[in-house]
């Protein structure tokens, strides 16, 4: 179980923000955060956890290397030895265990930021027209959110004719829905709707500009002289991987990427996993400073 679901039922995602705020101690978000991180802290005090992450992305790298081997092997044989079904068992068993332990140190260190910068968090209902806080993580797996009819993570998602969301138009999906079984079709299609708990979040209320409406948002993005800007920013970031977006697939951080014929801002960059086609449209306003920040260029504003 991960930090903020042991603590209040919550999922995090990997830019500091948790959903689906419900226990009793949500009054007191910061303060029961504050104790369970020190009683961490104490625990694991001889241990760099952000140098141990790395290291489990390092491993990580190493098992999904083995594993596409045994998969071009299945391929071109058409089966494979008892051995080799045993290893793949195996390397995917360890898969699924390392990417859990990505997880809780992803969710350690969002946890020291919190108590680091206490007072810039706050317990929240999401705006019903303009759920800014939830679309910024809109396409990141977060972190304890599994599909309840294959236990793959989940993602904030909408349909991509909606620049404009509203709380309504949000949910939940399966990323099986972007992996294909041997006759091309989504092993995994499952929806869900926002539950009323998924409407509350505990996250850094002080980024800038997120209490502007996000079509006015959008618009300030659009603006040929904004939209310049932020592509300044962001040119030195395109074809790098970030940690705050993984593949759900193989978890390993997804890389920046633009479109040779895109429309505008909001239909030029994407993020893609460098092993398979699992990708993220950055197609708002409120991605696009969660993509800034991930790349430390600290966001719009």
């Amino acid at each position: 179980m991960g930090f903020f679901s042991e603590l209040f039922g919550g999922i995090a995602s990997s830019i500091r923000t948790v959903v689906h705020v419900v226990a009793d101690v949500a009054s007191t978000a910061t303060t029961v955060i504050k104790h369970k991180y020190r009683q961490l802290k104490e625990k694991y005090a001889n241990l760099n956890i952000d140098q141990l992450k790395r290291t489990r992305f390092d491993r990580l790298k190493e098992v999904n290397d083995e594993i596409i081997d045994y998969e071009r092997k299945l391929r071109k044989d058409g089966r494979l030895s008892e051995d080799d079904l045993e290893r793949l068992k195996e390397l995917t068993t360890e898969r699924t265990d390392l990417r859990t332990r990505i997880e809780n140190s992803k969710e350690f260190l969002a946890a020291e930021d919190i108590v680091e910068n206490e007072s810039e968090y706050k317990l929240s209902d999401v705006d019903f027209s303009s759920p800014n806080e939830l679309t910024r993580l809109g396409g990141q797996v977060m972190l304890g959110k599994l599909c309840p009819a294959c236990q793959r993570p989940q993602v904030i998602r909408w349909k991509n004719d909606v620049r404009e969301p509203t709380v309504d138009d949000l949910f939940w999906g399966c990323t099986g829905l972007f992996v294909k079984d041997s006759q091309g079709h989504a092993v995994c299609r499952k929806t869900q709707r926002f539950s009323a708990h998924d409407k509350k979040i505990f996250a850094n209320v002080a980024r800038p500009g997120m209490e502007l409406q996000s079509n006015r948002l959008n618009n300030i993005v659009l603006r040929p002289e904004t939209t310049q800007l932020i592509k300044n920013k962001l040119s030195d970031s395109v074809n790098e991987a970030t940690e705050n977006y993984l593949c759900p697939v193989h978890h390993e951080p997804m890389t920046l990427r633009t479109k040779s014929s895109a429309t505008d801002l909001l239909d030029l960059y994407y993020l893609q996993c460098q092993r398979c086609s699992q990708m993220v449209k950055i197609k708002s306003a409120t991605q696009l400073d969660a993509v800034l920040q991930s790349y430390d260029q600290k966001g719009l504003f």
